[in-house]
């Protein structure tokens, strides 16, 4: 699955990226989120509970940041892990324009 698009922010792009590295911010935007915490170098562990149709589970899974260009953007890449759920990997690359 390929999926595309933008936001306009109404903040400086300094301000954007500050807040793109921030876990606590991160947390936030990642609907159900409990976790998100550092775990080395450009790399955090989160949990996630989800619910597709009647399963519900905890994915326990890895983010990790490459491609570091601050403050133009990054990769960010999402490793999770839901046991009898299954489990899911994504890549987003994310670019921060004035």
């Amino acid at each position: 699955m390929d999926l595309t698009g933008s936001f306009d922010l109404p903040a400086p792009r300094d301000a954007v990226w500050k807040a793109l590295n921030d876990p606590a911010v991160l947390k936030e935007c990642l609907a159900g989120c409990e976790v998100f915490e550092p775990d080395g170098e450009n790399a955090y562990r989160c949990t996630i509970a989800a619910s597709i149709g009647p399963v519900k589970a905890r994915f326990n899974s890895k983010v990790t940041l490459s491609n570091i260009n601050a403050p133009e953007g990054y990769t960010l890449a999402f490793d999770g892990q839901g046991g009898a759920a299954g489990f899911g990997r994504g890549e987003s690359q994310v670019t921060l324009e004035e």
